[in-house]
C-alpha cells in the first residue's frame, strides 16, 4: 500500500519519510512485503492446518467484503470516504470562557491557561469562585473569611486578565456541591468552554480526575478543557477549593 501510494499520489504530503527511500520506492517496505511473502508460502508448505485454513479465511473475508460493499451500493474499488473526513475541523471558537478557582498551584495555573485562550480567541473568562457550604450550615450563614478570600482570587484573576488585554469578570456563589455549582454557571452564563485541572494525586487513588472534574465532564452544556498534570508537576500543597462534589 505504500509503495502503491508513492506511484499513485506522490503529490501528497508526507510528513514521516520512511529511512532508505530510493527515488519513490520505500525499501524497508519492499524487504517487508517479500519476507511476508516468504513467510506466507512457508507456511503453507510446512503446516497442514495453514495450508487448508488461510486461503480459506482469505477467500471468506474476500467473500464478505464484496457482500459489505454490494449491501451498501458502493463499487469494488470505490474509494469511501469516512465519516471523521466528513466533518468540519475547523479550529473551536470560544467567545466565553469559564474557569472555576481553586486554590494552589494549579489554580493558578488554570486561571492562566483561560486567560490565554481567550486572548487567543477574542474571548471574555468569567472567574468563579464556588463556596462550598457544609450540610450543617445554611446558606445565608456569615462566611466572612471565605468571602474575602474570593474577593482576593477574583481581584487576582482580573488583574492576570488585564495584563493580557482580556475582560474577566467575576462571580461567588455558594452551593453545597460544587461540580452542581460549575454546571449551573455554565448554563447561567451561556459559556462555550469550561477549564478546569485535575491533580495528580487523583491517579495515585486509582481514579484519573476528582469528583467535580468527572461530575463537570458528564453534566457540562459546553465543551471541557481538563489539564492533567503529570506527576510531580504542581503538586497541590493546599485542599483545592472544588476538590469534592
Amino acid at each position: 500500500a505504500v509503495i502503491k501510494l508513492r506511484f499513485s499520489h506522490p503529490e501528497k504530503r508526507r510528513p514521516y519519510v520512511v529511512p532508505l527511500t530510493v527515488g519513490r520506492v520505500p525499501l524497508p517496505a519492499v524487504v517487508g512485503a517479500f519476507l511476508t511473502g516468504v513467510v506466507w508460502v512457508l507456511a503453507l508448505a510446512t503446516h497442514a492446518g495453514a495450508r487448508y485454513g488461510g486461503p480459506v479465511w482469505l477467500f471468506a473475508g474476500l467473500v464478505l467484503y464484496v457482500l459489505v460493499r454490494r449491501s451498501r451500493g458502493e463499487g469494488l474499488r470505490e474509494r469511501v470516504v469516512s465519516a471523521d473526513e466528513h466533518r468540519d475541523l475547523t479550529e473551536a471558537q470560544y467567545s466565553s470562557i469559564l474557569v472555576p478557582l481553586k486554590l494552589g498551584p494549579i489554580g493558578e495555573e488554570m486561571v492562566a491557561t483561560a486567560v490565554k485562550l481567550a486572548q487567543e480567541a477574542g474571548a471574555s473568562v468569567w472567574a468563579l469562585h464556588v463556596v462550598r457550604v457544609p450540610m450543617e450550615r445554611a446558606l445565608e450563614d456569615a462566611l466572612a473569611d471565605e468571602e474575602e478570600g474570593a474577593a482576593a482570587a477574583l481581584a487576582e484573576a482580573r488583574l492576570l486578565g488585564a495584563d493580557h488585554g482580556v475582560e474577566v469578570e467575576g462571580k461567588t456563589v455558594r452551593a453545597r456541591s460544587i461540580g452542581d455549582a460549575i454546571v449551573s454557571q455554565a448554563k447561567e452564563l451561556g459559556v462555550d468552554l469550561i477549564v478546569l485541572g485535575s491533580a495528580p494525586k487523583w491517579r495515585r487513588q486509582s481514579r484519573f480526575f476528582s469528583p467535580t472534574v468527572e461530575y463537570v465532564l458528564k453534566k457540562a452544556p459546553c465543551e471541557v478543557l481538563v489539564v492533567a498534570f503529570p506527576q510531580g508537576v504542581l503538586e497541590e500543597e493546599e485542599e483545592p477549593v472544588y476538590a469534592s462534589t
